[in-house]
């Protein structure tokens, strides 16, 4: 059974970039929702990176705001991943029904 896409999502909520599924209308354009929430992936990756290169200068001197930044990226990542994999999955069971 396929859960719905907006639960799994909910689950990318974090501090910074929470997700504000309340305002919300629900016509609203599912492509608009997946444009928004890849482009809070993206910010957390330039934000882990821009931390690390500022770290490896020695601009700044906490690793825990380094390494913080990077586990939300990672975790921002694979949970976008696991989400593009279910959308393949639907795809591929939709496409294997027989009309």
């Amino acid at each position: 059974m396929i859960e719905p896409i907006g639960s799994n999502l909910n689950m990318l909520s974090l501090d910074s970039n929470k997700i504000n599924t309340s305002n919300r209308n629900p016509s609203d354009d599912f492509g608009d929702l997946v444009r928004d929430n890849l482009q809070q992936v993206n910010n957390l990756e330039k934000n882990a990176d821009n931390l690390t290169t500022q770290f490896a200068l020695g601009e700044i001197d906490d690793i825990h705001q380094v390494t913080i930044a990077t586990e939300k990226a990672r975790m921002a990542l694979n949970m976008t991943l696991g989400v593009q994999n279910r959308l393949v999955q639907a795809y591929e069971e939709v496409m294997r029904m027989q009309i």
